[in-house]
């Protein structure tokens, strides 16, 4: 996302040194501990969760572009939808072929092992709208 080494390298020594220093007004504070990394309260956790998802945003960005997952069209503009994504929920909006479903599931995974983030497929479901599907089963063992 064209962020400098040494940003990045303040970002990894933040998620994994117990110690941290914080700039105020140009001036570094003394040094202090954090106990167990970054906490969900923490004000920078939600930043380097979006900018994270939003590498996923890129891929499945790239995956329509190529025509390896396509969405739907909405409305009587016919937008062309194929996510949506909201704190830490992403939603797919998916056109209803098996091929369709399981390069989205690929993209899923190569998300994982670039960000090191997992996705609990446990917690995911799939939501059939419209018209019925042929092998509605199947579809759901693919996911």
């Amino acid at each position: 996302m064209g962020f400098g080494e040494r940003w990045r390298n303040w970002m990894r020594d933040c998620m994994s040194s117990p110690i941290i220093s914080v700039l105020v007004n140009g001036s570094s504070t003394p040094q202090f501990h954090i106990e167990r990394g970054l906490r969900q309260e923490d004000p920078l956790s939600p930043f380097l969760f979006n900018l994270a998802v939003e590498g996923l945003n890129v891929l499945l960005s790239k995956a329509c572009e190529h025509k390896l997952i396509k969405g739907v069209l909405f409305g009587k503009n016919a937008v062309h939808i194929s996510h949506l994504q909201f704190a830490d929920d992403t939603i797919f909006f998916l056109e209803p072929k098996m091929e369709v479903l399981l390069n989205a599931k690929r993209d899923l995974r190569c998300f994982e092992l670039a960000s090191d983030l997992r996705i609990n497929f446990h917690k995911s479901c799939i939501i059939r709208v419209g018209k019925k599907w042929t092998n509605e089963e199947e579809w759901a063992r693919g996911f």
